[in-house]
């Protein structure tokens, strides 16, 4: 398994897309994170000028609900990596290196390993920097965090890690098919924002929950701030473990069918 991982990286690390795409979201991410209190406070000041209603504060950053929330945010820019992980796929058939790595020894099984151990790589990778922002972030603006504060609620960085990991083999399978990274990109924005919403609202009511993209993005919902509870909306606040096993279910067949067109296709 290190061989090919080392084999992913070696490409990775070549390649100024891959760089150039990685700082992008490392920099949205932080941008995003660490101003989003400052945002939602100044919607909060400017609404409660003007309501009659007293406007509780937001707070974003106070362990142990930070995990939560930071999670839930992080998810709405896992497209970035998606987007990396298609551009990788796609330059495999644009440059004819996957041809190059099966002629010089490399198994179709092995070459699919090293395609899954990179996602999984980059998803850790954002796992990761969650946890490093969350604990900075939660330190600063937690009075006196002791251990079970810290950890209370930590189990939805590993709900996130399969988010991330289940979203890039989808952006994985996509790219797989089509192999063209400009059309691929595309065809994924296409189905994410307007072919599968469409479909989940035709569907009757419970079911849209079980379309692929839904089920992924439904792994950790919407933190139960104060402002929600305010306004008498209650979200989940814990993982569901039907949840999990739907998502591992759409992982694998992700993972199933690339396996099927590698294997049939000519390289």
């Amino acid at each position: 398994m290190v061989r090919l991982l080392k084999i992913e990286l070696r490409k990775a690390l070549s390649s100024k897309t891959f760089w150039i795409l990685s700082g992008l979201y490392m920099l949205v991410i932080a941008t995003v994170l660490f101003g989003v209190q400052g945002f939602l406070d100044n919607i909060v000041s400017s609404t409660g000028n003007d309501s009659p209603v007293d406007i509780p504060s937001v707070s974003v950053y106070r362990l142990p609900d930070i995990w939560h929330n930071l999670t839930f945010i992080a998810g709405f820019f896992k497209i970035i990596l998606a987007v990396i992980i298609i551009i990788t796929i796609t330059n495999e058939y644009a440059y004819k290196t996957i041809r190059q790595n099966i002629i010089a020894g490399l198994s179709r099984a092995d070459f699919l390993k090293s395609k899954v151990l990179f996602i999984f790589l980059i998803s850790l990778s954002a796992t990761v920097l969650l946890l490093i922002l969350g604990l900075i972030l939660g330190f600063i603006n937690t009075i006196q965090p002791d251990f079970s504060g810290i950890t209370e609620k930590m189990i939805f960085l590993p709900a996130y890690l399969l988010e991330v990991f289940s979203y890039l083999c989808f952006a994985f399978m996509v790219g797989f098919l089509v192999k063209r990274s400009g059309i691929a990109i595309g065809l994924m924005l296409l189905y994410a924002f307007i072919i599968e919403p469409v479909i989940n609202y035709r569907l009757p009511s419970g079911f849209e929950g079980y379309m692929p993209l839904k089920s992924i993005n439904n792994l950790i919902d919407i933190p139960n701030t104060a402002l929600m509870q305010l306004f008498g909306v209650q979200f989940r606040n814990y993982i569901s473990l039907s949840d999990v096993i739907l998502v591992l279910a759409y992982t694998t067949l992700f993972l199933l069918i690339s396996h099927l067109v590698l294997k049939k296709r000519d390289l």
